[in-house]
């Protein structure tokens, strides 16, 4: 199959770009963003473009079979998003309708608002509004529902990944980056106890999106996606660990927290509907996630992965 990954030089772009590439499929990259190599394959065919340059985006579509959206500035105005982020999506939309086998849409857990409990399902209320960026949050939704309008009206058959956090070789945040700092600094760690969520492997989604492509099932579909749950104490320690650090490990509960709201959350999701049409599971047994999920921190903590975490 040929796919399109609309932002595709993007970090989670480019890993879903090597995965695909490596079970035999044909990539082709469109992005505003040059392509970055970090290892693996070489580049595929990449197309340096916006999304809204319809003539542009016409040509890159020509034979492809499966398109994939992972394109978002994440900026936190509503001029970027509503006009930017989501006029690129519908120009993709209006491209592919009628063209290609199936549209996949990669959304986001922050639709559902707040935890609305546990484990968190597709069936679950979504309330943009009430995320802690509603902005973002109600961006990414009215992308979701433009799928379903183009499926229902257009006939495209489009489908919807909504995970919460996802790793690779290394992994981002300014959360986890401020807690290496702090423990560098070997200063306290605080958590709230129980607080945490479902992290996603690049690998995992990259799986899924080509399982997805080839199930009749999921067009029309929406799915949580998830590899494994870790709370933020499980990753304070993992972090203390990785750095060597004399830092204590703090914990509170949710009532006294004083700190970002965020660390007070707790986002496990359920991917139980995956797995029911696509014969999801995650690809590595808990144990070895968790040692993934490890090197991903000594990454981002700017140390030799391989070296530190075995």
């Amino acid at each position: 199959m040929r796919f399109l990954l609309a932002g595709g030089a993007g970090e989670v772009g480019r890993h879903v770009s090597r995965y695909i590439l490596e079970h035999g499929h044909e990539v082709v990259v469109f992005d505003k963003a040059p392509w970055a190599e970090a290892g693996g394959l070489g580049p595929p065919a990449v197309i340096r473009g916006d999304l809204q340059d319809k003539k542009l985006l016409a040509d890159a579509l020509a034979g492809t079979d499966i398109v994939v959206n992972l394109a978002w500035s994440f900026a936190d105005d509503a001029a970027t998003i509503f006009r930017d982020d989501l006029g690129g999506h519908i120009s993709l939309l209006e491209a592919a309708a009628g063209r290609c086998q199936r549209f996949i849409y990669a959304s986001t857990a922050a639709v559902y608002g707040v935890p609305p409990g546990e484990p968190v399902t597709e069936e679950h209320p979504c309330l943009p509004l009430k995320a802690r960026k509603p902005l973002y949050a109600l961006g990414k939704f009215a992308a979701e529902q433009l799928c379903h309008i183009y499926h229902h009206g257009k006939g495209l058959p489009a489908t919807v990944v909504r995970f919460w956090w996802a790793f690779g070789d290394t992994i981002g945040g300014r959360h986890l980056r401020d807690m290496i700092a702090a423990a560098e600094r070997n200063e306290p760690l605080k958590v709230v106890s129980g607080a945490g969520g479902t992290f996603v492997t690049m690998d995992d989604l990259a799986a899924f999106i080509l399982a997805a492509a080839d199930a009749p099932a999921t067009a029309g579909g929406v799915y949580n996606l998830g590899s494994l749950f870790l709370t933020w104490a499980e990753i304070a320690a993992t972090i203390i660990d990785l750095v060597g650090s004399r830092s204590l490990l703090v914990e509170s509960s949710g009532g006294a927290w004083q700190g970002p709201a965020f660390l007070n959350e707790r986002w496990r999701l359920s991917w139980e509907k995956a797995a029911r049409h696509t014969g999801y599971k995650p690809l590595l047994e808990n144990g070895a996630l968790r040692r993934a999920f490890a090197r991903a921190l000594a990454g981002c903590a700017g140390r030799a992965a391989l070296g530190v975490v075995r």
